[in-house]
């Protein structure tokens, strides 16, 4: 991805509580928004690269902590830090069942999970479960350093918050989003959710192989798919989900702030988990 920088001629970095800072960190890139609490609209995004590919997370956590602290347009004093770290090493487990002494052990079972990995929990939408996610000690610690109450989250928290607001009124709900080297895919029935996974791809048809194999599991003839992402591969993933599901839409963000002018559609539906977890509630 190129460096993007988008802010609005309202957003004044050095106004003390006046704003909501959410980050999103990932291999292929630093990005962060900001929300005004008072005018309720996001009047600050940037995309950064980083100076060199970070090679496992030492690297990335560095990477991280060193566009942060050269950073111009952030804020002074942020009333309130997410940071969303995109991972496929995620489960949602019943809450009611959860016990955090084991999460680190029923994640293993399907995720390879480094002895120096962290476990933490993220609370959603949806009864009786929260997200069991790993991330790496490394960037937890620069990213406390920095931001001591900030919260964490993985992007899936995010990604299922947006989907609520659609998923009621259909009898087959998908909700897609394309990362960079793997997407997630929460499936829907008339407000239950079905499926909730990450999958590997390279192409637009591994997209569309896993779509498809998961929709044929549970036999729904009339689907929506709502499709958002940050790569440029969502452009070809399109044209081919619609030739097999015409109700393909691809997904803006959505959410109670508004957006100032300056930031696109495409960036809208690029980095709507972004923009979506920076509201200040």
């Amino acid at each position: 991805m190129d460096n993007i920088e988008k802010v609005d001629e309202t957003y004044d970095l050095n106004s003390i509580n006046a704003y909501c800072l959410s980050i999103r960190i990932s291999p292929d890139g630093f990005s962060f928004c900001i929300a005004d609490k008072q005018q309720e609209k996001i009047v600050a995004f940037k995309q950064l690269q980083y100076a060199k590919r970070p090679i496992g997370s030492e690297e990335l956590a560095e990477a991280v902590y060193q566009l942060i602290i050269k950073e111009k347009h952030l804020p002074k004093e942020p009333a309130k830090v997410n940071v969303i770290y995109v991972t496929p090493n995620f489960a949602l487990v019943p809450t009611s069942l959860l016990l955090p002494e084991k999460a680190k052990e029923i994640l293993a079972l399907t995720h390879v999970v480094d002895d120096l990995d962290e476990i933490h929990f993220s609370q959603t939408n949806i009864e009786d479960s929260t997200l069991v996610f790993s991330i790496p000690s490394a960037i937890v610690s620069k990213i406390k350093s920095i931001y001591p109450a900030a919260k964490l989250m993985p992007q899936v928290t995010p990604f299922l918050s947006r989907l609520q607001q659609d998923h009621h009124d259909h009898a087959c709900f998908v909700g897609v989003h394309i990362n960079e080297s793997f997407f997630d895919l929460s499936i829907f029935s008339n407000g239950k959710l079905l499926l909730l996974n990450a999958f590997t791809y390279e192409s637009p048809s591994d997209v569309l192989y896993h779509i498809a194999n998961a929709l044929n599991a549970f036999q729904h003839s009339e689907v929506m798919i709502s499709l958002a992402g940050a790569t440029e591969e969502r452009l070809a993933i399109i044209p081919a989900l619609k030739k097999f599901y015409s109700n393909t839409i691809n997904d803006p963000y959505i959410g109670n702030f508004t957006l100032s002018y300056k930031i696109e559609d495409r960036i809208q539906a690029q980095f709507a988990n972004l923009f979506y977890s920076a509201t200040c509630e």
